[in-house]
């Protein structure tokens, strides 16, 4: 698995897939998320596209930094890769607090992005509308695989793709038992995303955005991508009926193809 330095005391790790002269697409990934989450999408999307997924700080082969962590940093360790990777302009697509990462990027980088896409995420816990904290997610590496299925699933995937998947979602309970997050780079990760807040900021987002989202998500309600849209000035909504947070999971040739379209 290959590992680019961009701190003195930072590693993270990383995927690099499809034609190295396509546009650039980077892939990134929410609280506790590790790049393999993005498995429905890499290759699809590769087929037009330079795909980049990597694990945040903390998570999966990437190293942690054990001191206080802002939105802010992980937008600047996202630049840091592009710069390791002689990356100049990228489309983004981030989920959960990777569209949170995506924002700051975009606000505060905005000559490293080209379009971006906003998947099931919000302003800020200032401007959330509704739905469940994600603070249980804090917890989840102290959880079975049984206990897992029970209280983190629902929270992840939308009722009815449970239902239909049962099999499956018992699986993923078991290997994310099997590879439990780090406690210490989980507490820092909610200290960001927590503290994040946007929503003042937004109009001076003018990337072309694409806010995208499950309609029956638990954790983020879908109304957080409509006020992301009245803030955003050159932004539009796509619901994905009958999904949930991992919406992209869950509806991947749907989703995949939207953000395609978008991307152009």
């Amino acid at each position: 698995m290959p590992t680019a330095q961009v701190r003195d005391n930072l590693t993270l790790a990383y995927t690099d897939s499809g034609d190295p002269e396509a546009p650039v697409l980077v892939l990134v990934t929410g609280l506790g998320g590790l790049k393999e989450g993005w498995f429905r999408q890499v290759g699809p999307l590769s087929e037009q596209y330079r795909v980049i997924t990597f694990d945040n700080r903390g998570m999966g082969g990437s190293s942690l930094i054990d001191e206080p962590l802002t939105i802010w940093d992980m937008a600047e360790d996202t630049v840091k890769l592009f710069d390791a990777l002689e990356i100049e302009r990228a489309h983004l697509f981030g989920v959960s607090m990777g569209g949170k990462i995506c924002q700051e990027l975009a606000l505060t980088w905005p000559e490293r992005v080209n379009r971006v896409v906003l998947g099931c995420t919000s302003a800020g816990e200032e401007h959330r509308v509704e739905g469940r904290k994600p603070s249980p997610l804090r917890q989840m590496q102290g959880l079975d695989a049984d206990e897992f299925l029970e209280k983190i699933v629902p929270l992840l995937f939308g009722r009815r793709h449970i239902e239909r998947n049962l099999n499956a979602m018992k699986a993923f309970a078991r290997s994310r038992g099997r590879r439990p997050p780090n406690p210490r780079a989980l507490d820092r990760q909610w200290e960001a995303y927590s503290s994040f807040d946007s929503w003042e900021r937004l109009p001076g987002l003018l990337n072309p955005t694409l806010c995208i989202t499950g309609d029956e998500d638990a954790l983020c309600d879908w109304r957080n991508s409509e006020r992301l849209v009245e803030q955003i000035p050159n932004s539009e909504l796509y619901l994905v009926e009958g999904t949930g947070h991992s919406f992209h999971l869950e509806a991947p040739e749907e989703v995949n193809r939207v953000v395609a379209e978008f991307l152009g």
